[in-house]
């Protein structure tokens, strides 16, 4: 019984953690845009909550543990190159937000057509998809980058983790660099790619800590060469 309680209690951190982080990402892109007349900003916003919605329940089903795992975050055993891609992960994110509200709200500069959005939707159901799957298949997927001895951490080779070795974040790599898209932000593309290159930083150094620490982790290596792209990197 306690052990649920623990469970549920978890649960609802998590929920609240990732509804207070989308609310005050709605806050800082309105106020910078200056008016909320903005469909398709609220359409964007409306794909992230039911994403998140989806993402529970999926979670509870497939994978429960996961969602407690994520409710913390283990600051204190990071590695130094996390900790500044944390950083740079909340900087960028915001940064997008305030750029794609002063583009699309008050300067009013980019004008893209729905062309981009439907491109956006698409990079959005595919991020969102790859990421999630990842997320099932792995029980380890963590918000901090360790090895993680007592659960007896082990190399994931099944499901995405056989196309690339870090499926996840390519997943959200697709599923913020939409935001751009679907708003209707151009000036917004260029944090997003900044964010990109934030995750292509801290994957590099995950995979080089995985392949010294985690035993069976260079095989993999030989068998999935890509880290992120397939047949680029």
């Amino acid at each position: 019984m306690e052990k649920d309680a623990l469970f549920w209690d978890a649960v609802v951190k998590r929920a609240a953690q990732v509804i207070s982080v989308l609310l005050l990402f709605m806050l800082v892109f309105f106020l910078s845009a200056g008016r909320v007349d903005l469909p398709r900003a609220w359409f964007f916003f409306s794909l992230y909550f039911i994403s998140l919605l989806f993402n529970m329940v999926i979670f509870l089903k497939f994978n429960p543990e996961i969602i407690k795992a994520r409710s913390e975050m283990k600051w204190g055993e990071m590695e130094w190159w996390d900790k500044l891609f944390a950083v740079f992960y909340f900087m960028f994110l915001f940064i997008m937000f305030i750029v794609c509200g002063l583009d699309v709200g008050r300067l009013r500069i980019s004008s893209i057509g729905m062309e981009f959005l439907v491109a956006g939707v698409i990079f959005f159901v595919v991020g969102w998809g790859f990421l999630v799957w990842a997320m099932v298949e792995n029980k380890f997927f963590e918000t901090a980058v360790r090895i993680q001895k007592e659960k007896e951490h082990r190399v994931i080779s099944t499901g995405p983790y056989a196309i690339v070795r870090h499926p996840g974040y390519i997943g959200m790599i697709l599923f913020y660099g939409c935001a751009p898209f679907i708003i209707g932000s151009l000036y917004g593309l260029i944090p997003a790619l900044l964010l990109a290159v934030a995750f292509i930083f801290r994957t590099y150094f995950e995979d080089r800590m995985l392949y010294e620490e985690l035993p069976g982790y260079r095989e993999y290596t030989k068998k999935v060469r890509y880290r992120l792209v397939p047949f680029i990197w």
